[in-house]
């Protein structure tokens, strides 16, 4: 490979990994806290349709990625209520929270938008002053959107909370012990809402992203699974925020590699190349996974009263 397309592949990295970096945090501080969000992938597909529509209304990629996270935020509130308050089956609500998420940004966009693909421009490149000039990584890694450094930054704070502050400790206990956390005064329920409604925040900004970086329009497969893939790097990261940068651009490279392969008119099926990243998942996930050991509570249901 020429130093360009080494650039190139690596830009294309950071890209293609910065949807996945978002939602995997999120999901990590959720799952610490012992909640499941298997809504990821609607969390994101409800922030990617509502950036397109904020910007339709506003004319403001700031504006239109603000509402897109904060749709995403809102939208963990149906997950929150029902597989916290209402202690129904975790994964079960998030499952069909994607089905719903999908059919209604479906139906909308068909309603708003049946003869029109409207556009929204793509975030120009932030140059970091000299660094931006080291050869092959430096139009890169030191060239990146705004949103790429936020999510770095994101995952970076989230690892120094878990794992350096109170906050932290009394998070990772809830996902430990809860009816401990509770005895000594915190309000498990009230922490598990946050972390949910945090893990959707993120999702919705993963799914703007997807908008204002990469594609430049919505489609109702937009999020194409990126949630899910989510979900493999936080197991597979050992739910620590700050390996998930690794996990999330490690599967952002299998994708720009298969569609760089695309581009070289390699002589394979290219559905066969889409489904590269997510063979890899389920390959890492039966050979590293196995012997993961999350937070003892993840997924459980929590009463107030109980024992």
């Amino acid at each position: 490979m020429t130093t360009s397309v080494i650039t190139a592949l690596l830009a294309s990295t950071i890209r293609q990994g910065v949807p996945i970096l978002f939602p995997a945090v999120g999901e990590t501080v959720a799952e610490r806290a012992g909640v499941m969000n298997i809504g990821l992938e609607g969390n994101m597909v409800i922030g990617a349709f509502t950036t397109l529509l904020a910007y339709q209304y506003t004319q403001s990629l700031f504006l239109a990625i603000l509402a897109g996270a904060l749709a995403g935020c809102l939208s963990a509130v149906i997950i929150a209520y029902i597989g916290v308050s209402r202690n129904q089956p975790q994964a079960v609500v998030g499952f069909m929270f994607n089905i719903f998420a999908a059919g209604l940004t479906s139906f909308l966009y068909r309603v708003l938008y049946a003869n029109s693909r409207p556009k929204v421009p793509l975030l120009s490149s932030l140059e970091l002053p000299l660094l931006s000039k080291i050869p092959v990584v430096g139009g890169s890694i030191f060239s990146m959107d705004i949103l790429a450094y936020l999510a770095i930054l994101v995952s970076l704070a989230a690892g120094f909370v878990l794992y350096k502050t109170k906050l932290g400790l009394q998070l990772r206990s809830l996902g430990e012990n809860p009816r401990a956390a509770q005895s000594y005064g915190i309000n498990v329920v009230g922490y598990r809402w946050g972390v949910v409604l945090f893990s959707g925040l993120l999702a919705g900004l993963g799914g703007a992203y997807l908008v204002v970086a990469i594609t430049g329009s919505f489609a109702p497969d937009i999020s194409a699974g990126r949630g899910f893939l989510a979900l493999a790097v936080c197991l597979l990261c050992g739910w620590h925020p700050v390996y998930s940068l690794i996990g999330s651009f490690g599967y952002g490279f299998i994708n720009a590699f298969q569609l760089h392969l695309q581009a070289k008119g390699v002589a394979l099926p290219y559905q066969l190349l889409l489904a590269l990243p997510y063979i890899v998942a389920i390959l890492s996930l039966l050979l590293a996974g196995r012997n993961k050991r999350g937070p003892k509570t993840v997924g459980g249901v929590f009463e107030r009263e109980g024992r």
